[in-house]
């Protein structure tokens, strides 16, 4: 602030001005930005003279408005990583602020748009093969997003256990499951496991869910042929082709060891001498990893509800649920669910279960009802294939359908 006087020769009039005197120094800092796999945006820079910090601004879809994304960037940083949801930042933009003391000085915007495809990760198994792998049929994430298992149903070694020789392709058809995990933004093969006596068509892999710290993992082989029972039977029988298998893997630090080898209470053996309950069909773990869910799209007792008659085969491909639960390490059978409609070729297709393992939503794409809404009439039959939808509930160890 300045006073001055101005005179024109005969009057003079005296006032106080402001002047902002803008440093020379005070400029913003260019902003680079490198988009890469997974999910990474990495912007760099080159420090200005006598800058004190730096902040990174956002606006993220291009008309919400800038906000920090981070604050005061040490001199010297001169980068900064952000991983980010691609789907949520097609049209987002970014600015760097270089901070002198108190002013901040914008850089121009860089913007991600067109170039987001190079931050999409693409993973492929450490055998890939040219024989019908079929890696990426199955995938399960970790809640945080930095554990991810992925199976090959149609993977050919005869490797057992973890990390066996991957190499061998004896075995057409066993599968494998492989476990990647993130260190910030990269990622890395953690494991890759195999069942414990690798079968010809066992399709191991074929379901996958981990726990959501992913340190267990339930893997299913719908067409393992062991006519063992109930939990760590002996999976060296082949008697009854299609029964399937569920393999519990846990991790303890880095190391994946095979915890369980689950099979349903009853392997039934339809009119050819097959099983084909398909058991494993499709996993899911609670959140804490200590209910595991197992769908038998093929089993054919015409039992209804929780814990009937799992001996008959009486309605063919109705499809049954079973649940089981951990304590420690050991698993042991909680329920064995029907519908309260079974019929033959309903076809328990898909099935999935809450994270604190308490509800469980049931898929059935054949069942044949023309009734709408909740809870009508279950005995229709007029309307082929129509489809229905089931939902059951735990209290404490008791399971009920609820709707």
């Amino acid at each position: 602030t300045a006073t001055v006087t101005v005179s024109d020769g005969t009057a003079s009039t005296t006032q106080d001005i402001t002047v902002n005197i803008n440093d020379s120094s005070e400029v913003a800092a260019s902003i680079n930005l490198t988009v890469s796999a997974i999910k990474t945006f990495t912007f760099s820079w080159t420090d200005t003279s006598d800058a004190t910090s730096y902040n990174l601004l956002e606006d993220p879809d291009g008309s919400s408005g800038y906000s920090n994304v981070v604050n005061d960037i040490s001199v010297g940083t001169e980068s900064y990583t952000h991983i980010v949801p691609l789907h949520k930042r097609i049209n987002a933009s970014y600015i760097l602020q270089s901070c002198y003391n108190s002013t901040c000085v914008n850089s121009s915007p860089v913007n991600v748009s067109g170039n987001l495809e190079n931050a999409i990760g693409y993973f492929k198994a450490s055998n890939t093969d040219d024989d019908n792998d079929y890696f990426g049929i199955s995938l399960s994430l970790s809640n945080d997003g930095s554990t991810l298992a992925v199976g090959a149903l149609g993977e050919e070694s005869g490797a057992t256990g973890v990390n066996g020789d991957q190499s061998d392709n004896s075995v057409y058809g066993a599968g494998a499951v492989y476990v990647f995990v993130r260190s910030g933004s990269t990622w890395s093969q953690q494991a890759y496991i195999k069942s414990s006596s690798p079968e010809r068509r066992e399709d191991f892999g074929h379901s996958v869910s981990l726990s959501s710290n992913g340190n267990t993992l339930a893997v299913g082989a719908l067409n393992e042929t062991s006519g063992a029972t109930g939990i760590n039977g002996d999976h060296t029988d082949t008697s009854k082709n299609g029964a399937g298998a569920v393999y519990v893997f846990t991790r303890s630090g880095t190391t994946w060891s095979q915890e369980a080898f689950i099979k349903s209470s009853t392997s039934n053996t339809d009119e050819y001498g097959s099983s084909q309950d398909n058991f494993g069909a499709g996993v899911d773990l609670s959140n804490d990893g200590n209910t595991l869910l197992v769908n038998a799209v093929g089993e054919d007792s015409s039992a209804t509800g929780i814990n009937g008659d799992e001996t008959n085969n009486s309605a063919t491909n109705s499809g049954a649920l079973y649940v089981f639960t951990r304590s420690g390490t050991t698993w042991s059978q909680e329920a064995f669910i029907k519908s309260s409609n079974p019929e033959a070729q309903d076809g328990l297709i898909s099935a999935s279960l809450s994270g604190d393992g308490d509800t469980i939503a049931l898929g059935a794409r054949g069942e044949d009802s023309n009734a709408t809404g909740i809870n009508g009439d279950q005995t229709d039959n007029s309307t082929s294939s129509s489809g229905a939808a089931y939902v059951f509930t735990r209290s404490g160890t008791t399971w009920s359908q609820q709707a």
